[in-house]
C-alpha cells in the first residue's frame, strides 16, 4: 500500500465498514454514527468520514456536551479488531478534521500525549442548542500504527460513540455541611462535633492535605490517610474533564465491546445467565456475534471490572469521587437542604435511579490511581485498580435495603463497596471520564458569579437618575446574566432529562431569558436598573406573591444589619413595588420605579431609586447586594436568573420551585459593594 502511494496511485482500499447504532439511553439522546468509510490520504495516513447526529446537544460559553467518537479496524476475517489510532498535528481542529457537507457546525478536539490519540471530542462550534447532524466529518487515520493493515487487506473499520459533558476547570466543595454517610468534611478542631462538618473547598490540582488537623480534608467515614495528603497526580476534580452523560453503558455499546474481543477476552467479560437477556450470543466459538435486543436501553449487571474494561478499551478511564462531586455540584456554595439536586453542568440521571462506582479517594488502591487513560483495549492501565472493594466507593441513589435511605446519600454521601457487597447488580451503573486536553480553547475555568469575598465599587452616575425605565443616563453594563451559570434551577439549563419525573420545559438560551444588570449611585439614592430579554412577559400576582411572574427582586443587607428584601414587577394592575423586609414605611413611600415592556423588542426594562436616608446606607460602607429576574411563561414560576445565592427560591427534593420571598439569614451570601466616593 505505502509503495502504491509513493507512486502516486491513490488506489481505494477493499473496506467493509460496519455501522454501529450508538445512543445515549432509552429516554434521551440518540447518537449516531453512520455511514463510515475511508480512503488513503498520503503514505501514513487515511481520511476516515463518517456521518454524525445527537440530539440535545447545547453549547453556551464553557457549558457543552461532546461525542468521544473512537474507531476500530480489522485486516482480515481471522485477525484481531485493533484501536485505530489518530494523527493530529494539534488539538483544537487539526488539519484533516473537518466537514465536508454542511450541517450543524462542528469544532474537534484530539487529546494527544502518552495515552492520546485514541479518540476524538465531536462538539457544536458555536452557541447554540438542539439536535447535532453533520455528514462526511473527517478524520485522521495514522494506519503505520495498526499491524496487518496492507495493501491488499480488507480492511473492517467500526465507530464507536459515547455521549460527554464538559465539566470546567475550577474550586468546588466537598461534602455539604450536612449529615451525609461518610461525608468529606473540612477538619475544625478535636472539639469539633460529629454534626459539625463544614464543606471542604478543592482550590487547585495540587496535592490535598488530609487528616485530622485544622483546615485539612476529612471525613465521617471512609477517610483518607491521617497527617497525609491525596497526591497531586489523583484527578481531584479541579482541573477539566470530561465524563460520560449518563451513568450507563448501553447494551448496543456494550455488545460492539463484546463483538472486538478476543474469543477468550469476551468469555471473561459476557457472563450468559446475566446478560443474556439483554445481549444475545449466537454462531460458535471462535466467531460468536453478540446483538443487542433493545440497543438503546441500559447494559445491567455489569461489574466494576466489565466497566473499567469497557473504558479502557473505549480510550476513557474511571472518574474520582472528587470529581463525582465537581460534576453535580459544580463551584457552588454546598446546601444541605438542596443537596440532591441535578448536575450544574448537565449530567443526566445523577442522585436518581443509578448508584455509581467512582474511584475512592479514601483507600491507598484508589489513591494510587493517576488518572492514566485507556489506550484502546480492554487491558487496564498500571495504574487503575483492578478491584472493587477497597478501591472504589458507591455513591448516589442508596441501596435498596431498609436501613439506607436518600437522606444518607444526596450528593455527598459515601457507602463502602464492602457494605454493599454488590458486585453487580440491576441499578449499578458506570459513568467514564476523561481528563480535558491542553490547547482547548474551550478550556475556560468557571468559578461561579460574584462571591462575598470580594468588595466591588459602584460607581457615582454622572447625573441625577429618573426612574423611567428609559436607560438612556446608562453606560455600559457591568453585569451580564445570560448564560447557564446564571440560570437556576440548574435541571432547567438544558434539553429535559425528565428530572424528578417532570418534564419540564429548559431554557432555550439568552433570547428565552437575559439580562444586562445596571448599578450605580446619584448623590441622594443608590439605583439599579435592569434590561431584560424575555421571550414572553406575565405576572398575574400583586404583593407579596409578586415573584409569582416575571419580576425582579432586590436584596440588601445595610451596614447596620437592616435587611431589605424588595420586589418590582409590570403586572396586570400595572407598576407594583413590594417590601418583605425592612424597616417602616419610609422606603414604600419615597421610592422610585419604573417598569417597561417592549413586546416588539421582546424587552423588559426595569429602574428603581432607593433612597440612601432610607435604607441606612452612606458613601464608604460596605453592603451586601442581590438581585434576582423571574420569568412566567403564563402558568407560574418556571426558572430565573441570580446574581448570587441566598435569596432566590428552594427546590426540595422531587417537588418544583418553592416561592418564597427569601431565605432568611443567607444573606452572608451576598456579594459586596461600597459606593465609591
Amino acid at each position: 500500500m505505502t509503495r502504491e502511494m509513493e507512486n502516486g496511485k491513490r488506489k481505494a482500499w477493499a473496506l467493509s465498514c460496519a455501522l454501529l447504532l450508538v445512543a445515549g439511553a432509552a429516554r434521551a439522546d440518540d447518537l449516531r454514527i453512520e455511514n463510515a468509510t475511508v480512503a488513503p490520504r498520503d503514505a501514513k495516513t487515511a481520511i476516515v468520514k463518517f456521518d454524525i447526529s445527537w440530539e440535545n446537544s447545547w453549547r453556551h460559553g464553557s457549558f457543552h456536551d461532546a461525542a468521544w467518537v473512537f474507531f476500530k479496524v480489522q485486516a482480515g476475517d481471522k485477525l484481531p479488531w485493533q484501536h485505530l489510532r489518530l494523527a493530529a498535528n494539534k488539538v483544537l481542529n487539526p488539519t484533516g478534521f473537518s466537514q465536508q457537507n454542511g450541517g450543524t457546525p462542528l469544532e474537534f478536539v484530539v487529546p494527544g500525549g502518552d495515552d492520546g490519540f485514541v479518540g476524538m471530542f465531536v462538539r457544536r462550534a458555536s452557541e447554540g442548542k438542539g439536535a447535532v447532524m453533520a455528514r462526511k466529518v473527517t478524520a485522521v487515520w495514522d494506519f503505520t500504527a495498526n499491524a496487518d493493515v496492507k495493501k491488499d487487506a480488507k480492511v473492517q473499520m467500526q465507530a464507536f460513540g459515547i455521549e460527554m459533558v464538559y465539566v470546567a476547570e475550577g474550586p468546588f466543595y466537598l461534602g455539604s455541611g450536612g449529615k451525609e454517610l461518610n461525608r468529606f468534611h473540612m477538619y475544625v478542631d478535636d472539639t469539633q462535633e460529629i454534626s459539625e462538618t463544614p464543606a471542604y473547598l478543592v482550590k487547585g490540582a495540587g496535592a490535598i492535605p488530609t487528616g485530622r488537623q485544622k483546615g485539612k480534608l476529612w471525613a465521617a467515614g471512609i477517610a483518607p490517610q491521617d497527617n497525609s495528603q491525596v497526591p497531586a497526580s489523583f484527578p481531584n476534580g479541579y482541573a477539566a474533564f470530561y465524563c460520560m452523560k449518563f451513568p450507563h453503558i448501553t447494551k448496543a455499546q456494550y455488545a460492539g465491546f463484546l463483538n472486538t474481543l478476543t474469543d477468550t477476552g469476551a468469555k471473561e467479560r459476557y457472563y450468559p445467565g446475566i446478560h443474556g437477556t439483554a445481549i444475545k450470543r449466537s454462531g460458535e466459538s471462535p466467531n460468536y456475534r453478540f446483538t443487542a435486543s433493545a440497543p438503546d436501553g441500559r447494559c445491567r449487571w455489569l461489574s466494576w471490572a466489565d466497566g473499567a474494561a469497557y473504558a479502557a478499551w473505549a480510550g476513557l478511564r474511571p472518574m474520582t469521587e472528587l470529581e463525582y462531586e465537581k460534576a453535580i455540584r459544580g463551584p457552588q456554595d454546598p446546601d444541605p437542604r438542596y443537596d440532591a439536586t441535578p448536575s450544574y453542568w448537565g449530567l443526566g440521571d445523577v442522585n436518581q435511579g443509578e448508584m455509581e462506582r467512582p474511584i475512592s479517594a479514601g483507600s491507598a488502591a484508589g489513591r494510587g490511581f493517576a488518572g492514566t487513560h485507556g489506550r484502546g483495549t480492554a487491558a487496564l492501565p498500571a495504574d487503575w485498580p483492578t478491584d472493587l472493594f477497597g478501591a472504589a466507593v458507591f455513591r448516589g441513589k442508596a441501596p435498596a435495603r431498609r436501613y439506607y435511605s436518600v437522606y444518607h446519600m444526596l450528593t455527598s454521601g459515601r457507602i463502602k463497596a464492602i457494605t454493599v457487597r454488590l458486585l453487580r447488580g440491576p441499578n449499578i451503573g458506570w459513568r467514564a471520564a476523561r481528563t480535558a486536553p491542553a490547547g482547548d480553547a474551550a478550556a475556560v475555568p468557571v468559578t461561579g458569579r460574584l462571591g462575598a469575598r470580594m468588595v466591588r465599587r459602584i460607581g457615582r452616575l454622572p447625573r441625577p437618575a429618573r426612574a423611567d425605565a428609559v436607560l438612556n443616563e446608562w453606560g455600559k453594563p457591568p453585569l451580564t446574566l445570560n448564560g447557564p451559570a446564571d440560570l437556576f434551577p440548574v435541571h432547567n439549563r438544558f434539553e429535559p432529562f425528565d428530572y424528578y419525573g417532570r418534564l419540564l420545559k429548559p431554557w432555550q438560551g439568552p433570547v428565552d431569558l437575559s439580562a444586562k444588570v445596571y448599578l450605580g449611585w446619584d448623590g441622594e439614592a443608590l439605583c439599579l436598573a435592569a434590561e431584560v430579554t424575555d421571550d414572553r412577559h406575565s405576572n398575574t400576582r400583586s404583593a407579596k406573591d409578586l415573584i409569582n411572574g416575571d419580576a425582579l427582586q432586590i436584596g440588601l443587607a445595610a451596614p447596620k444589619g437592616v435587611t431589605w428584601n424588595l420586589g418590582l414587577a409590570l403586572t396586570k394592575d400595572g407598576i407594583r413595588f413590594h417590601q418583605w423586609e425592612g424597616k417602616g414605611d419610609t422606603l414604600l413611600k419615597t421610592v422610585g420605579c419604573a417598569v417597561v415592556r417592549d413586546d416588539k423588542t421582546r424587552i423588559t426594562r426595569y429602574e428603581l431609586c432607593l433612597p440612601l436616608a432610607a435604607i441606612g446606607l452612606k458613601p464608604g460602607e460596605e453592603f451586601g447586594l442581590n438581585t434576582v429576574l423571574y420569568d412566567d411563561e403564563g402558568s407560574g414560576l418556571r426558572h430565573w436568573l441570580q446574581l448570587a445565592p441566598g435569596m432566590a427560591p428552594g427546590l426540595p427534593r422531587g417537588g418544583a420551585p418553592v416561592s418564597v420571598p427569601m431565605i432568611s439569614g443567607k444573606t452572608a451570601r451576598y456579594p459586596r459593594f461600597v459606593l465609591a466616593k
